[in-house]
């Protein structure tokens, strides 16, 4: 299968995979060669691809995945390996986010209040992949 990933900033991945585990936002799926057409939503987490024989994960955030006629198209604002990730800048990102939350808990519409609730459950589900990962 074709699989390839894209970000706002840039195509992360485009290659052959016999594989792929990813977090959909209704659990975690599998897609292997064969797999039916779809589109589906997908959440923060890893997601782990088998190529020339070889498993490797990235974190990726929010966005959705297709799968057409065997190629796979993931469109993501984030995909970053464990090594690309910085764990100082998250957490500086989680507190801000945190303390905005927080702090302003009151004049913040709805959507605002939702907005900084993704971004500290992105910065925590990154976190965690990095902690597993790395150590």
């Amino acid at each position: 299968m074709h699989f390839k990933i894209i970000t706002p900033l840039r195509t992360a991945l485009d290659l052959d995979v016999t594989g792929l585990k990813l977090p959909a936002t209704q659990g975690e799926m599998e897609v292997l060669p064969g797999h039916a057409d779809l589109i589906t939503s997908v959440a923060n987490g890893e997601l782990t691809y088998t190529a020339a024989g070889e498993a490797k994960s990235l974190f990726v955030g929010g966005g959705f995945l297709q799968v057409e006629h065997g190629d796979v198209l993931l469109v993501t604002d984030t995909a970053l390996e464990a090594a690309a990730i910085d764990t100082d800048t998250v957490q500086a990102a989680l507190e801000r986010a945190q303390k905005a939350l927080r702090d302003r808990a009151s004049v913040l519409s709805r959507e605002e209040q939702a907005y900084l609730e993704a971004c500290i459950a992105k910065q925590l589900a990154m976190m965690e992949y990095s902690r597993i990962k790395k150590h």
